[in-house]
């Protein structure tokens, strides 16, 4: 009799103390204690139970069992009597070994009972006179590996179902051999039957489009991925658009050994496409040519409307020279508002002019000195800012690449806008700045124009762009209402942006980029 088991008191369990075992017992309690692998025994009519150490771990963190060593089975593990009893029965009953894989056995472990997977033998155990008198259980547990078997088949059987769904072909190419694997979706895409090869696949792409997928598996070598586009001529003569999608995987010496990948049918999307894409070609001709009406009706217009807006004019200033004094009652204030009104509606022409002549300015891009444009802006604007006694400081405009006739009119409204809308009482000021941004081989000027002047809600701050928007009364603030948007419209053209922000009295600040000059 083993060491091992002498150092236990067995005679705090029901079965006793050693002395009064048999030596069948001992043997076999003998081998069970010095193996390494999980075993245990039901011994007697109580079939009281004994186990190694080896088995402790499959027992929970607390590294056995609620209940003890040496006590009857059916005490020991109550929730899964039933199903094991009728096994030991059948090992005592018939002295015959039996065998189970993968049984799933839930014990009461970890503070709760818990789904556990075992493989195990039960053998008979006989005592001095050859009777059984117990089993012998030799046990593993393949909780973990069944758990991650079902996962994977769980991940394998959502994969195929959202294949599926997504009504894509799986294939799978050998590059060594140039044999195929495909699914029935693929080969109802491709239109083909089994067998099928690399050779006749690749014969079935467009001649046009056999170079991108020429060029997708190439990258595919570089990048483990390949994803392409490719009209396919399928043998019943039909012409399909194909969506491709593979990974590649290598061999030791990083040779490109097998493809994985997914085949769609996208003809469909591609016939969508193409016809969305012709009805916005026709839509954008048939605006453009409203817009080309549009604009020559309102240049032809404002033309027209110049003449007798000027003889208003005209007319008007003699009258009030030549009978000034002569007029009758408010005959004077009703003439200042006819020329006031008169040069509004002059404001207005030039304004719709301006905006209608745009399209005709959008080429002759070349590069533009900024700060010398700037200079004649401020000349033209000289009375205005002596009547303002406007301080206006100018700082790092470069050379940027435009049409200096727009960039003449974008700036000039800009000021002007700033001019326009001081407060009264408070010297207006303006700072004009600007700073490169290192984008592309000529970068972009980003240019802000910033001034004290009233302001506006910051919820305005897009609506002020907008054609003919006013968010003041044209008695307090003279203007068109084209100002702004004409700038937006000369900034866009030079492939830039511009934006406000504003907080009410505390002025107003634009920022607009333009693309930078030759450096």
């Amino acid at each position: 009799m083993g060491k091992r088991i002498r150092e236990y008191d067995w005679s705090q369990t029901p079965v006793g103390t050693i002395d009064t075992w048999p030596a069948s017992l001992c043997n076999a309690v003998n081998i069970v204690l010095s193996t390494r692998f999980p075993m245990f025994i039901w011994w007697g009519e109580e079939l009281t139970q004994f186990y190694n150490d080896a088995y402790r771990p499959s027992l929970g963190e607390n590294g056995k069992h609620p209940t003890a060593l040496g006590q009857p089975g059916k005490e020991c593990w109550p929730e899964i009597w039933p199903v094991i009893y009728p096994l030991i029965r059948q090992v005592l009953d018939t002295g015959e070994a039996t065998w189970s894989e993968n049984q799933l056995i839930p014990i009461y472990r970890n503070g709760r009972l818990e789904d556990v997977y075992w493989t195990f033998g039960y053998s008979p155990l006989v005592d001095e006179q050859g009777i059984v008198r117990g089993v012998l259980v030799v046990c593993t547990e393949n909780t973990d590996n069944i758990l991650s078997v079902k996962k994977l088949t769980e991940s394998e059987d959502r994969a195929r179902l959202a294949i599926e769904s997504a009504d894509l072909g799986t294939y799978e190419i050998d590059l060594t051999t140039g044999s195929m694997k495909t699914s029935a979706r693929f080969n109802e895409i491709w239109g083909v039957q089994p067998p099928i090869d690399v050779d006749r696949k690749n014969a079935m792409i467009h001649p046009d489009d056999f170079p991108y997928y020429l060029q997708a598996l190439e990258e595919g070598r570089r990048t483990g991925r390949t994803r392409y586009e490719i009209r396919v001529m399928r043998p019943d003569g039909a012409l399909r658009w194909v969506r491709m999608r593979g990974m590649l995987t290598f061999d030791a010496e990083g040779r490109a050994k097998n493809v994985f990948g997914l085949s769609q049918d996208i003809t469909s999307e591609k016939l969508a496409t193409d016809n969305l894409n012709r009805l916005v070609a026709e839509r954008t001709r048939e605006l453009e040519r409203s817009n080309e009406d549009l604009l020559q009706f309102a240049h032809v217009i404002s033309h027209d409307l110049k003449e007798p807006v000027r003889k208003i004019q005209l007319f008007t200033s003699r009258l009030a020279e030549e009978s000034g004094d002569q007029m009758p009652g408010k005959g004077n204030i009703y003439l200042g508002k006819i020329h006031h009104a008169s040069n509004r509606i002059a404001s207005m022409i030039e304004g719709v002019l301006a905006y209608s002549s745009l399209g005709a300015q959008q080429g002759n891009f070349a590069p533009v000195d900024l700060a010398a444009v700037m200079r004649q802006v401020l000349d033209d604007l000289e009375l205005l800012i002596q009547q303002k006694q406007a301080l206006i400081e100018v700082s790092g405009l470069g050379v940027v690449t435009g049409n200096p006739i727009l960039l003449y009119q974008l700036l000039y409204n800009l000021v002007n806008n700033s001019l326009k809308f001081s407060r009264p009482g408070v010297t207006p000021r303006i700072t004009v700045s600007a700073t490169r941004t290192p984008e592309g081989p000529r970068g972009f000027e980003t240019i802000v124009i910033e001034d004290n002047g009233i302001g506006f809600e910051a919820e305005h701050a897009g609506q002020i762009f907008e054609p003919f928007t006013r968010l003041h009364s044209k008695d307090a603030f003279e203007g068109t209402g084209l100002g702004l948007s004409l700038s937006q419209k000369i900034v866009e053209r030079h492939g830039g942006s511009i934006s406000a922000a504003s907080t009410p009295g505390m002025g107003a600040k634009f920022i607009f980029t333009l693309p930078g000059g030759a450096s």
